[in-house]
């Protein structure tokens, strides 16, 4: 080869070499790194991504990244991708990863750390195998803020990409979906989220605001819609309200969400609590589940919410422990969803195992509200009373629940000095109090409750008419309620179970 044409082939290697840099920076991408895998990755939990710097703006771009790269790598076939509520206990501590993959019972982490420059993001990702801690995959990306959308899309490609080789242009194209391409919309969509993830009634408020916000962003963001379906069929639990108007708003945004776009899953969920406790239609309601279930099988809040309907209704015990079961295996540190297996044996007056579950959760989430209620229950159906008012007190002064801040001391001190008879009808002036007032929607199905339990009969029927009437949401416990069971040979019983349309 001529000089000439050695410097001409130098030349030309180096343009090449030059154009792929550019392409590289063009893309935001600085590096890619990687190595084979030596067997295919079954389950993947994805770790808060670290900020640094206290700004609350790149603290939203970490919770929005983690939770789109769940919801995306959701759809990598075969792969198994724990939930939010098990990975964000992480969030801002530094991760030991095969001690966590150990305790999320998972093949490999993600793991990554965010920066933000002016307008400029900076983000590092790294795939690490728990069993050696090595890395499988990792990248580093720069983009724009106003480019945060594609920048999940590309991190999401590229990691199934590397988990799945095979996958199918449809399979590409779900795993790097984004709902939206408004990055307002998108920021706003993930305080929404954010503030739904904290079940406070002033946070579930919040939530609709902001996830009304993006709506207003973009009119066609079908997830902004499902969040808003998320917060209303939670708000029967955890705000004050009427029910009925809760689950009629978390039907009709669920029903909105799924016009926009029918792959979504969550809204199937929604639909099926709003069926089953809203409208008494359980065959609907269980189809709508398992339609969930079906587009999203690692969907840990489908499975439980689908546990606890079928808790509440009854007759049905294996299947909603099996259902509680798979919940936590797809989010085994989530206290909620530790509850709802603890709800399984409760339902079905398995009270001893339930009470095991409960505590259990009560030491490793002391200030988690709900396992106290919850444990009330149980001890209610073993007549331990005494312990039934002091989770009541204590679930008051965790969450300052207003109606259960005035049951609670007024129970306790008829008790002190009346025993259960006194507390039982000190509970019934209460809870009518409240009821006049409007502050208790549920009072007639609890009033029902405590004279059932006391022996009177006729009260307990005349409360329970009434809640039918008012279409009362707590009556889907009505064959699992331990105080109704005196109930149980009485005819107006049976015709009220008729009426309600249980199924068989």
């Amino acid at each position: 080869m001529s000089a000439a044409s050695a410097a001409s082939s130098r030349k030309y290697w180096v343009a090449a070499v030059a154009v792929f840099l550019v392409v590289l920076g063009a893309a935001g991408i600085w590096h890619l790194r990687g190595k084979p895998a030596t067997a295919q990755i079954e389950s993947i939990a994805v770790i808060p991504f670290a900020t640094s710097g206290g700004n609350p703006d790149t603290d939203f771009l970490s919770d929005g990244l983690t939770e789109s790269l769940i919801a995306s790598l959701a759809h990598v076939p075969e792969l198994k991708v724990k939930s939010r509520n098990s990975v964000f206990r992480y969030k801002g501590k530094e991760v030991d990863v095969e001690k966590v993959g150990k305790e999320l019972v998972v093949d490999a982490l993600l793991t990554g750390r965010i920066v933000q420059r002016g307008d400029t993001v900076q983000v590092s990702a790294d795939l690490t195998n728990v069993q050696d801690n090595t890395e499988i995959w990792g990248g580093q990306y720069e983009r724009k803020a106003s480019d945060i959308i594609s920048l999940q899309q590309q991190i999401a490609g590229d990691i199934a990409g590397k988990l799945r080789t095979k996958m199918s242009g449809a399979e590409k194209q779900q795993v790097s979906k984004q709902g939206t391409q408004n990055p307002e919309a998108y920021q706003l969509y993930v305080k929404g989220r954010y503030y739904w993830n904290k079940r406070t009634g002033a946070d579930l408020k919040a939530a609709i605001s902001y996830f009304n916000q993006a709506i207003d962003k973009d009119p066609g963001y079908a997830q902004a819609y499902a969040g808003l379906a998320d917060v209303y069929v939670v708000m029967v639990s955890y705000a004050e309200g009427d029910p009925k108007d809760f689950f009629a708003k978390a039907a009709a945004n669920a029903a909105k969400a799924l016009e926009l776009d029918p792959t979504l899953a969550r809204p199937h969920a929604d639909l099926g609590l709003e069926k089953i406790q809203g409208e008494w239609d359980f065959s609907g309601g269980e189809a709508e589940f398992r339609k969930a279930i079906e587009l999203d099988p690692s969907d840990a809040t489908a499975h439980q919410w689908f546990s606890q309907s079928l808790s509440d209704m009854g007759s049905r015990v294996q299947e909603s422990i099996a259902e509680a079961n798979r919940a936590h295996e797809l989010d085994p540190l989530s206290a909620i969803i530790g509850c709802a297996q603890g709800d399984a044996y409760n339902f079905s007056h398995q009270y001893d195992k339930a009470i095991e579950q409960y505590q259990k959760i009560i030491a490793e989430n002391p200030s988690f509200a709900a396992a106290h209620q919850d444990i009330s229950i149980a001890y209610w159906g073993q007549h331990k009373y005494a312990q039934v008012i002091e989770e009541y007190k204590t679930f008051v002064q965790l969450t300052g629940d207003k109606n259960y801040g005035e049951l609670a001391p007024a129970m306790d001190a008829a008790f002190r000095s009346g025993g259960w008879p006194a507390a039982a009808r000190r509970a019934v002036e209460v809870l009518t109090a409240q009821r006049k007032a409007g502050n208790n929607y549920l009072a007639p199905y609890l009033i029902a409750d405590y004279y059932a339990d006391i022996g009177d009969k006729e009260h307990a029927f005349e409360w329970l008419n009434i809640a039918y009437r008012e279409h009362n949401t707590y009556l889907i416990f009505l064959r699992t309620e331990a105080s109704f069971e005196s109930l149980h040979s009485d005819p107006r019983y049976a015709e009220l179970v008729r009426k309600l349309g249980f199924p068989q």
